[in-house]
């Protein structure tokens, strides 16, 4: 007995129901909820990303802290942001307050290996090219290891490159960084901050209060520069430096050695003459031409001096680290005379926080 399959029949007589494929527009709408859904998703994924990149950065920040306040406890004094060698010239600067503080991040290792004694230009390779991790905010858009052409021309021992940096140390309101005669560091005056070339601020010249005193910043180095305060136009400097980029081990600012021939540099040091945030990034010039070294008359009133301004990339502010050893995440919106107190030490006027 033979069976007759039909169309559409099995031979045990069960009906089969044809099976029925996407149509392409059913295809085409599938792809686009999920791309509405990509498109949803992916800005919470970057801002959970950013919220763990300014977490860290913030600890970043109270590690420095922690550090600069275990250095004061020792030696009762907070360090010097720079230090020139004894009988020096002027671009004969020995260490800056990161270099002061690596024993006391448990980077012993790093620091043997730096010479007291000498320039940061006539440091080892080894030396300049540290890179510490708890120097960089993981936000900034600069690379660990940078480059600079002009400093390799000069064919310095030191090489042409050098770890980056992303912290500021603040000089406060007062950005006129000359020295006392005897080359003393400054004087505390009404609207200095914590820091400034061959001077150790002791704690408890800090009368506005640790807690509403700031001594470092976010100072990021990815940024384009430009040339002076108020400057908005990014600088294309003959050779090359557009970047706010700065090593941890040279520090310090730029000298009209280097600036004059075109060389752009923003330096260690960071003040709240211009808001936090401003972009492109203002230049630092110590100008020790003439009697410019002694004179510490603040760019805002005619001072030959200036300093870059403190930045992050973070969205909406920066993180600060004050002299009790707290951070505070500053918003760029900040009122720019409750800012400029923050940075000064002395001025006698005491921010009441919200």
């Amino acid at each position: 007995m033979t069976a007759t399959v039909m169309q559409g029949i099995s031979p045990l007589g069960v009906k089969i129901q044809p099976r029925r494929a996407f149509t392409l527009v059913e295809l085409l709408v599938v792809i686009a909820i999920i791309g509405v859904l990509i498109g949803l998703l992916l800005p919470a994924v970057q801002a959970a990303r950013e919220a763990a990149r300014r977490m860290q950065c913030s600890n970043n920040v109270k590690q420095v802290m922690l550090a600069m306040l275990n250095y004061e406890a020792a030696m009762r004094k907070l360090p010097a942001g720079l230090v020139w060698s004894k009988g020096g010239g002027d671009i004969d600067a020995v260490g800056s307050a990161f270099i002061a503080i690596l024993p006391f991040l448990e980077q012993s290792n790093a620091y043997d290996l730096i010479n007291p004694e000498l320039p940061w230009y006539l440091q080892s390779q080894n030396a300049v090219r540290v890179v510490e991790p708890i120097y960089l905010c993981p936000s900034d858009t600069v690379e660990p290891l940078h480059k600079y052409p002009f400093i390799g021309a000069a064919g310095a021992p030191s090489g042409d490159t050098y770890a980056s940096c992303s912290y500021g140390l603040s000089v406060g309101y007062d950005d006129g960084i000359g020295f006392q005669t005897g080359f003393r560091g400054r004087s505390i005056e009404t609207y200095v901050g914590v820091f400034s070339p061959h001077s150790w601020m002791k704690l408890g010249s800090i009368t506005d209060g640790t807690s509403n005193s700031f001594a470092i910043g976010e100072a990021a180095s990815g940024f384009k520069m430009c040339e002076g305060i108020g400057c908005n136009t990014p600088s294309e400097p003959p050779f090359g430096e557009s970047t706010a980029v700065f090593g941890w081990l040279v520090g310090g600012v730029n000298l009209p050695a280097f600036y004059d021939p075109g060389f752009r540099y923003a330096g260690a040091f960071a003040s709240t003459v211009e808001k936090l945030n401003k972009k492109p990034v203002t230049d630092s010039l110590f100008n020790v031409t003439g009697n410019g070294k002694f004179n510490r008359t603040p760019s805002w009133q005619g001072g030959p001096h200036h300093t870059s301004n403190f930045r992050s990339f973070h969205t909406g502010g920066a993180n600060f680290g004050f002299c009790d050893g707290s951070i505070q995440y500053l918003s760029d919106s900040i009122d720019m005379t409750t800012f400029r107190h923050l940075s000064s030490v002395a001025d006698g006027q005491v921010v009441a926080w919200p």
